[in-house]
This record gives structure tokens, sequence and C-alpha cells, in this order.
């Protein structure tokens, strides 16, 4: 079969690719299906899937992605849950086929129930010791107070931007305890003699942004 290469010659390719359309529709309530389709505007490769989209709250869901000229599509083992808003977070996983420039900021949001939940938490995570940003940190939120993060995963999660910054949305309001984890094995739990973190000391009670 064909292998699939850059074309040759004429100006490099800056242009991330442009969402046409999805299903589900950004904020739609009441998906029941447990396939995500995307549509752009120009031909796709995905870049380690996986890792790159983070999916709120985690779900313990396994899917597979698989992009097909310029549509992916994403279908999981099992139905979401009821009444529950989710959010997935693409990163850099979808990328344009000539020069690899991932679409940008790409984030959608989708409830199985009758409302969008939409509060957010926000900020940034610090080396003390060095007194700079920290890079593709895991910042973590947990519900349950009896949790324990040397063995539970939280249930909300994302990764720190190049400035140390995140963002974790589609929240409902509630009570949260949040951490930050060097999660160097990627597996969601600290491992305390050789991953570093750190926490905000009092319970956030989320009212507002």
């Amino acid at each position: 079969c064909a292998k699939q290469t850059s074309p040759t010659g004429g100006p490099k390719d800056t242009i991330p690719p442009t969402l046409l359309s999805s299903r589900p529709l950004n904020q739609q309530t009441h998906f029941s299906q447990s396939t995500i389709e995307l549509t752009f505007d120009e031909q796709l490769l995905l870049n380690n899937p996986k890792e790159q989209i983070i999916i709120n709250p985690d779900t313990d869901n396994p899917f597979e992605a698989v992009a097909k000229k310029n549509t992916v599509t994403i279908k999981f083992e099992s139905p979401f849950n009821s009444n529950t808003t989710y959010a997935i977070n693409f990163r850099e996983a979808i990328q344009d086929i000539t020069e690899k420039n991932p679409v940008e900021n790409l984030k959608i949001a989708f409830s199985t129930g009758d409302y969008i939940d939409s509060l957010k938490i926000e900020g940034t995570v610090i080396d003390l010791l060095k007194s700079q940003e920290i890079k593709d940190a895991t910042v973590a939120l947990y519900q349950n107070d009896t949790f324990n993060i040397f063995k539970h995963k939280p249930t909300y999660f994302t990764k720190t931007d190049k400035k140390g910054k995140f963002q974790i949305t589609n929240l409902k309001p509630g009570d949260y305890y949040l951490y930050a984890i060097d999660d160097k094995n990627k597996n969601l739990v600290v491992e305390s003699k050789s991953e570093a973190y750190g926490f905000q000391a009092e319970r956030i009670s989320l009212i507002n942004n």
C-alpha cells in the first residue's frame, strides 16, 4: 500500500487544521453514543493519542482513535456515565499530514444529561527550589476526602503547558483537593521515592471560577 508522505516543493505549510464539524457538537447535551467523530479541512495524522488526549472526568474507559483522510474517529469500549459532563482536550494529538502542525486549543465538552457543568480551576505550577515554572506536570483534582495519592487516580486531571499554566474546565460545584505531580511513569498516582509532588493545603469549595 502507498505510504503517506509530505509533498515536496512550494511554501512551507504553517497553518494548523481547522475543525469543520464534530459529533457531538461542543456544549451538546443528551449525548448517548460511544463514538466521537471530528472532521477537518485537510488530511490528518495522529500523534500518540492515548497520551495526548485528556478526558475529564477520568473514566478508565478504553478507546481507539483512528485518522482516515480528514476525519478522526474515537471509539470507546463502554457507554459514558449518565448525567455527566465530559471535557475532552486533544492537546497535540491531531496534526496535519504535511508539516505536523497540531490543531490549536481543541476542546470539546458535552453532557449525557440535561446541562453542561461550567466551572473551572486554573493556575500555575512552580518549582519552589528553582523558582521556575514546571512544564508537563500533572495537575490532579480529587473529590473524596479519603483519597490516597499513592494509590488512587484523580477524578479530574490535566497537564501544564510550556509556561507551567493549567486549566481544568467543566467542573461541577463541590469540594476539591488539588495536587501537582511530576508523573514520570504516567500512571496518575504518586511514586513517593521517585516523583515530586505538591498540593494546595486547603480544600477548594468550588462555587465560582
